[in-house]
């Protein structure tokens, strides 16, 4: 990931943000308020004490990938429970490093993005093992997982080959575990989706309905 591909929006200090746009080396820098958080390769760099409170309610509150500056770390944390994709510096602050620091939390935030797929108004997240419908999350089994997408790649499957797949081996126990990981994945997906129909059985072969 080069840093030319990456648009950086700095809030809280008009002295960095001349600093960045002197350096000429990302594809754009910004210091207005504007927050998209559709658009990939961004990165939101927040000086705290110098930042409006709406601007920085809704960066640290979100899961945008940022970088907080400030000597209050023990005290946002506890106040707004940062996400996974915020780091916390203080100044002064290394320019190198910074750099780095980019590329490190908009790979791990990329990879979080591409980890996420959208079928029959489900979005699951397979880096963090959880399906969601209507704004509802529930947390799933690696096993759950697996066979969920084994059978979203490879829509009508047999049982044969699932159990060879996920379980790599073909006796009497791969077969209760898969019979018991089939009825536990669709009644958790009946209990909190109402969904009937979220795994079906069709002439030996299984599938998930309108993926």
């Amino acid at each position: 990931m080069t840093l030319k591909n990456i648009t950086i929006h700095i809030f809280g200090s008009k002295t960095f943000y001349r600093i960045i746009i002197d350096l000429d080396i990302f594809k754009k820098v910004l210091d207005d308020e504007n927050i998209n958080v559709e658009q990939d390769n961004q990165i939101y760099v927040v000086f705290l004490e110098h930042t409006k409170p709406k601007v920085l309610f809704k960066i640290i509150n979100s899961s945008l990938p940022s970088i907080i500056v400030s000597n209050q770390h023990h005290y946002i944390k506890k106040k707004f429970k940062p996400s996974n994709f915020s780091v916390f510096l203080n100044t002064p602050i290394e320019i190198q490093n910074f750099f780095e620091i980019i590329k490190i939390i908009l790979s791990k935030y990329n990879y979080f993005k591409s980890s996420e797929i959208f079928f029959n108004e489900y979005c699951l997240n397979a880096n963090n093992r959880f399906i969601e419908r209507n704004k509802k999350k529930i947390k799933l089994t690696e096993k759950e997982l697996n066979v969920i997408l084994y059978i979203k790649n490879f829509n009508g499957v047999s049982k044969a080959d699932i159990i060879k797949n996920i379980w790599k081996y073909e006796n009497n126990l791969e077969t209760h575990a898969f019979e018991t990981t089939i009825y536990r994945l669709r009644k958790k997906i009946k209990d909190n989706f109402n969904d009937n129909d979220f795994i079906i059985q069709k002439d030996g072969r299984y599938y998930l309905v309108k993926s």
